[in-house]
């Protein structure tokens, strides 16, 4: 009957929320009023040394979604103001946005709960550049975009955000933000068309409305992928060093709480570093400064490589990397950092000081990338990714990284050594760095 139910209920929203914008007749699915912050009610705004001056000349007033076929969406967003245009994607997959699991973790209860919640709690902006969107007229807003980024934050299921970006002096600067409520019934109506058979979005309503967070149980890696080979490898520490500021580390950084103006990455590994919290609707707030346990993360102590099949239907070879941590206040106290299904041809070469390009992944289960261009994130489900990322304790329980402190990894080759892998870790909401290794993968 639920089945029946559902494509019903869409089809009379379709039916019923009629009405036309800018001379087009389409039917309007669904929409939802955008809002801006003023520098008053953000005033730890990450973007404001670095915006374009342009910032706070635009304004929109809403966030229309018209659904063309099951995978073909147009979405508009309305001006407000007589500088403004109509910023219109058109052909877009929005169910590439809509939280989803590997169909090969389905037979395991708890690897589901892990893979669906965290893929909510992590954020995914999806880029398009120019001529990727259209603009409604030549308003100084459509001369002047040459950028724009939707992302689902996050905070929980239906909080958007968009940002448009100019480009100023060979620059790319942001120039508009606005934030939204991905239309409510239309969103759980494609989560539950996204996980058809596999789950449905009442099974995790308080986690993924709630930020209710799972149990805590063993993480059974099998089901994930079988090992070929494993070797511990030795490995360089350069957690006594600092890290480039660069990407969102350099705009971030004000946002650290405590310690004060960190220069080494050892600066943050005890219980007393504080971050910037994200709040509603998706701003950064050092009033209420969010806590961590990075004092785990003290001494590394072991690495593993394994050369694993990812238990996909490609059957991907990948890499996992098994990382041992002793607590820098009690070394008996081991905490394992735990990052698969990386596959060998996206690890590519660079210098450290362009080790933001490297792979960038959230903790959790198939996830998408923080930050994505369009077309790879379309291309790329969650269906089929190998990739995996977990904090596990001493008895091999899952750890909920983000009350851990760590968001994800970032991986790239040495500039000079193909053999040799950088290693590391971002805390929380992605403001620092928290670990650096180096080791060989053969």
């Amino acid at each position: 009957m639920k089945n029946t139910i559902l494509p019903i209920l869409a089809l009379l929203i379709f039916l019923f929320i009629k009405c036309s914008s800018n001379g087009d007749d389409d039917l309007i699915f669904a929409s939802s009023t955008i809002k801006e912050l003023t520098d008053q009610e953000y005033p730890d705004n990450c973007d404001i040394e670095s915006r374009s001056d342009l910032w706070d000349k635009y304004n929109h007033s809403l966030f229309q979604v018209v659904r063309n076929d099951s995978l073909n969406f147009t979405v508009r967003i309305l001006p407000e103001n007589e500088f403004s245009d109509t910023i219109t994607f058109k052909n877009i997959n929005l169910l590439s946005w809509i939280p989803t699991i590997p169909n090969h973790i389905v037979e395991d209860p708890y690897l589901v709960d892990i893979g669906i919640i965290n893929a909510e709690w992590n954020r995914q902006q999806v880029r398009f550049n120019k001529g990727e969107f259209y603009m409604s007229s030549n308003n100084e807003e459509s001369t002047k975009t040459v950028r724009v980024d939707l992302a689902r934050n996050c905070l929980n299921s239906y909080a958007w955000e968009v940002i448009t970006y100019t480009e100023d002096s060979g620059n790319m600067k942001s120039m508009y933000h606005g934030w939204f409520d991905f239309p409510k019934e239309l969103y759980r109506e494609l989560f539950d068309e996204v996980n058809n058979g596999k789950l449905t979005f009442d099974q995790y309503r308080d986690h993924l409305e709630l930020y209710k967070d799972p149990k805590k149980q063993v993480i059974n890696l099998s089901v994930l992928r079988e090992v070929e080979k494993e070797t511990e490898v030795s490995f360089s520490d350069f957690r006594m060093q600092s890290y480039p500021l660069t990407g969102a580390r350099k705009s971030k950084y004000k946002n650290i709480v405590c310690p004060a103006s960190p220069i080494l990455i050892n600066d943050m590994l005890n219980d007393s570093t504080t971050y910037s919290t994200f709040q509603w609707p998706g701003f950064y707030d050092t009033s209420d400064p969010r806590p961590s346990t990075l004092s785990m993360l003290g001494i590394p102590k072991k690495v593993l490589v394994r050369e694993t099949i990812s238990k996909n239907s490609a059957k991907d070879k990948c890499y996992e990397f098994d990382i041992s941590f002793a607590r820098n206040t009690d070394t008996s106290y081991i905490t394992r950092i735990v990052i698969g299904g990386i596959l060998p041809t996206d690890l590519q070469q660079m210098p450290i000081e362009n080790y933001n390009n490297g792979i960038k992944k959230p903790m959790g289960i198939g996830n998408h990338g923080f930050y994505e261009h369009v077309d790879y994130a379309s291309s790329h489900s969650s269906a089929e990714n190998p990739y995996y990322g977990f904090i596990l304790d001493d008895n091999g329980k899952w750890v909920d990284s983000h009350f851990f402190g760590v968001d994800g990894p970032i991986l790239h080759l040495d500039e000079t050594d193909e053999g040799l892998l950088h290693f590391w870790l971002l805390s929380f909401e992605r403001h620092a760095m928290v670990a650096h290794l180096t080791f060989p993968l053969n």
